[in-house]
């Protein structure tokens, strides 16, 4: 992916430009820690994820690996060229939802930035934090300040997470209005989501309605600090950081709030269409509402990521969704395992690609 130098945002100042060394020492760093831990967390994650996938794949489909390999075969090279465009797309109308929350972000950036994220958090163990490290690294390198940065990845996240906890929910309703008889696993999980949407709503509301909540949050902030003395300081203090933070992320909020909303449901609505088109193709005659239920329940289980990913815990629940509503098991462990081929296995190497190309392109960030 080719990239150009931009004019640095407005937003940009010469305070927020200035870094401890501290700061820079640690930005240096590759996400993740020290070359051989980072190996070790990988070799043994990703040996978690695969034993899971070999051994307890074959059980709760019931269906054998020779099995769901022949199915597997029979996709031709026009059907994966279709499944790459749908995917393709999906991460393209995610664009604007980031711009939104990042004025002055390209969506060719914006695309970037979702790929080298999910690379390196697919890598990984609860590898959120590894990836947004990276893609902080990529926005100071483009002229973003820290704070810019950071709505961007707080406003984003937040917006994801929240439809997340909805799908199911949303899937629950499907169901029943085609009349689908509801397994336990699909009413599971919209209960969990709309538990955890509830507590969501409720503290994002206390957050957003003034300044109270996120300066109490900063004064214990400020007393931790001033105890601690290895722990970093704001000039400002942290409760007037924190109240500052607040007020221009309520401002993104209420100018982009559409594009966020608008461009999420657009990529997740394009995800299921992809997990739809693969069951197609592969021969499995599955209603679309069976569908949105498991890539409801794919959506929850993403927020485990106990291992890379949540591989083979999400491939686990979804194929026991399917099976669980009667589709074909080879034809239900083959499709999950195509479309997550796509959406997880693919954004490695093409996610790793795009940071590689940054990496050579990239300008030196300011001292």
């Amino acid at each position: 992916m080719a990239l150009h130098t931009e004019p640095h945002p407005s937003t940009a100042t010469t305070a927020d430009l200035r870094r401890p060394a501290a700061r820079y020492r640690l930005a240096r760093r590759a996400p993740g820690g020290r070359g051989g831990g980072r190996a070790a967390r990988l070799l043994l994650s990703g040996g978690l994820a695969v034993g899971i996938l070999a051994i307890a794949l074959p059980k709760v489909a019931g269906a054998g690996w020779s099995q769901i390999a022949a199915v597997l075969g029979g996709l031709s090279l026009l059907q994966v060229a279709v499944l790459t465009v749908v995917w393709l797309a999906g991460l393209w109308a995610q664009t604007p939802a980031l711009t939104a929350a990042m004025p002055g972000l390209s969506h060719r950036r914006a695309l970037l930035l979702n790929l080298t994220g999910s690379f390196v958090s697919n890598l990984l163990p609860l590898g959120g934090a590894a990836g947004t490290v990276a893609n902080w690294r990529m926005a100071r390198s483009w002229g973003f300040t820290t704070a810019a940065f950071g709505r961007w990845a707080v406003l984003t996240n937040l917006v994801d997470t929240l439809l997340k906890l909805v799908l199911p929910g949303l899937a629950l309703l499907w169901l029943g209005v085609a009349g689908v008889e509801v397994s336990s696993s699909v009413s599971t999980a919209a209960y969990v989501g709309l538990g955890l949407l509830t507590a969501s709503v409720l503290a994002v509301w206390l957050v957003a309605r003034d300044d109270r909540a996120v300066r109490w949050l900063g004064r214990c902030a400020d007393r931790v600090v001033a105890r601690v003395r290895f722990l970093p300081r704001a000039e400002e203090g942290y409760a007037e950081r924190a109240a500052s933070f607040r007020r221009e992320s309520a401002g993104l909020v209420a100018a982009g709030w559409g594009r966020m909303v608008g461009a999420k449901l657009a990529y997740s609505a394009l995800q299921a269409l992809l997990l739809w088109a693969g069951l197609r193709m592969i021969g499995a005659d599955v209603h679309p509402a069976v569908v949105a239920a498991a890539f409801a329940v794919e959506r929850i289980l993403t927020m485990a990521a106990i291992t890379p990913g949540a591989s083979g815990i999400v491939e686990l629940g979804m194929v026991g969704v399917l099976v669980a509503f009667r589709v074909e098991p080879a034809l239900a462990a083959a499709g999950v395992l195509l479309y997550r081929g796509f959406i997880f296995g693919a954004e490695i190497p093409v996610g790793g690609l795009s940071m590689l190309a940054w990496s050579l392109r990239r300008r030196p960030l300011p001292a």
